[in-house]
């Protein structure tokens, strides 16, 4: 089993079993990538049975460094979706440690590593300094990516979840081109280094990245 891994480009991603990775992972192994799912212990039962069998799941924790340098271990980029709409105290995991530390503890790895390939997906309206924590923290994480040395690309869709009532805002059909954008990037060098953006949750301008105009103004 071990050699049939061995020939497929293994990309390390984080997120998996959310509302988004339930679509990039397809996507990833539609493009010929082999995705290593990061998943925390006791949540390998969210990813689909045929991804499952198409797909390397490494447990571990994001918020430890040394959990996430051994997971990005021998992968060729590093898709990094995770993100946590709501603090969970009780766990001990605020916004502060699952995006800022998390998305630092990613960027490390890839450093270790010598992984140049990164995707980040933030979120429309991420702002360091943002009276929202939720916000803030998101746009300072992505602050470390675009100020990092790697080969990036970051998207801002719409957020998944209404922040007041955790309904859901975006559609099936939304994910599912955002997902292909996000797969088909990897492979894309002309995409490196730049910022795509849609806040609204009616258009679907994933399809092609080329449809995609401008860069968004950097974050200070």
């Amino acid at each position: 089993m071990y050699s049939a891994f061995m020939q497929y480009k293994e990309v390390f991603v984080t997120g998996g079993t959310g509302p988004l990775g339930r679509y990039v992972c397809p996507s990833l192994i539609g493009h010929g990538f082999l995705p290593r799912l990061f998943v925390c212990l006791g949540s390998e039962g969210g990813i689909a049975p045929d991804v499952r069998e198409r797909c390397r799941v490494t447990p571990g924790e994001l918020t430890i460094r040394e959990s996430v340098e051994m997971g990005a271990q021998g992968t060729s980029a590093i898709v990094h979706l995770a993100e946590m709409w709501k603090e969970q105290p009780p766990r001990g995991i605020p916004f502060e440690e699952a995006h800022v530390h998390a998305t630092a503890n990613v960027l490390h790895s890839a450093s270790v590593w010598g992984i140049r390939r990164l995707i980040f997906v933030s979120v429309a309206g991420a702002r360091p300094g943002d009276p929202d924590p939720y916000f803030d923290t998101r746009g300072r994480a992505e602050a470390l990516v675009r100020g990092s040395d790697r080969s990036w690309t970051v998207f801002r869709p719409a957020p998944w979840y209404d922040l007041r009532d955790g309904k859901p805002r975006v559609s099936t059909t939304y994910l599912e081109a955002l997902a292909g954008a996000i797969a088909e990037s990897v492979q894309r060098q002309d995409t490196v280094g730049r910022v795509y953006e849609d806040a609204s949750t009616d258009r679907f301008p994933w399809k092609e990245l080329s449809q995609i105009s401008g860069q968004s103004p950097p974050i200070h």
